[in-house]
């Protein structure tokens, strides 16, 4: 039997869903800054050992701010609606409809750039537009995200997949992990390639190595293998001030058909958020995998 707090963690998803996001849902429940909520859906563990969890007044304000009536977040409403509660509504999907992109297995890398709500974003699109997903992420990477998000992506990638599945409600055929020198994995090698490797965010140091074909880690491997096999690849470098170094690598990844889409989002989409910037631009993203989806409005639309 679940307990109380097993409900308000599941439920605290549903209004994330339900919201279109956790800054979306920050905002209409009068949380100032959306950090807390990142790391309270993290379960981030504070100094003193006591990991992060929905208490009363959270739950309470929770309720009152998507419109819940009280006690709404102690009780299960993943199956039939109980205690005379209405289930949460999921939000809508970001997938209009389904197009012949020909993209349906991407490979995407998390590395040490800042920039990991890009990637988690995109993480979580694609398995939304039901693509199947095989994740890499480096050393770095887990620094970035615990840093910037609160999120602990584990060492081992079979633990970082069981999580992943559960945070997206995914089953692992659909989401896999690989670790960086799982170097038997399917993106080792040319006759098992995505469709797609997406490097997002990209460090200067990944840029670099993809640029002069090293394959010293997984991540790099797959890029190499991707661009001979003349698969898309897309890197979002984060990245600023760029030097005549890390422009020259770039170029060189332009000229040997890769996508270089640096993350800056565009304000003629007025955006009310951050979760609304990083929309933008894993809408470009998007864009180029030709997936279709509904983040932001399109141009003259």
């Amino acid at each position: 039997m679940k307990s109380v707090m097993d409900n308000r963690f599941e439920n605290f998803e549903l209004l994330i869903r339900e919201a279109g996001g956790v800054s979306k849902l920050a905002q209409r429940c009068g949380y100032e800054k959306a950090a807390y909520l990142y790391q309270v859906r993290a379960k981030t563990v504070r100094p003193n050992g006591q990991q992060l969890q929905i208490g009363d007044r959270m739950a309470a304000k929770l309720e009152k701010g998507m419109g819940k009536p009280g006690g709404w977040m102690d009780f299960d409403h993943n199956g039939d609606a109980t205690h005379g509660t209405a289930a949460a509504k999921p939000a809508a999907p970001v997938v209009v409809a389904e197009a012949a992109s020909g993209i349906n297995t991407v490979t995407l890398a998390f590395t040490g750039a800042s920039g990991m709500p890009y990637g988690v974003r995109l993480l979580e699109v694609l398995l939304q537009a039901g693509k199947n997903v095989q994740l890499i992420y480096s050393q770095a990477a887990q620094i970035v995200a615990q840093q910037e998000m609160g999120l602990q992506l584990p060492a081992s990638a079979a633990e970082a997949e069981a999580q992943l599945c559960e945070r997206f409600q995914v089953s692992a055929p659909q989401l896999r992990v690989f670790g960086r020198e799982e170097w038997f994995a399917p993106p080792a090698s040319g006759n098992s390639v995505a469709d797609a490797v997406v490097v997002c965010p990209a460090s200067m140091g990944t840029v670099a190595a993809i640029a002069n074909g090293l394959s010293e880690n997984l991540i790099e491997r797959a890029a190499d293998v991707a661009i001979k096999e003349r698969r898309p690849v897309i890197v979002v470098p984060r990245e600023t001030p760029l030097s005549a170094i890390h422009l020259q690598n770039l170029l060189t990844l332009a000229q040997n058909g890769c996508t270089v889409l640096p993350p800056a989002a565009g304000f003629y989409t007025k955006p009310q958020s951050i979760d609304d910037m990083v929309d933008f631009v894993v809408a470009r993203i998007l864009d180029q995998l030709r997936i279709p989806h509904a983040l932001v409005p399109k141009w003259g639309g």
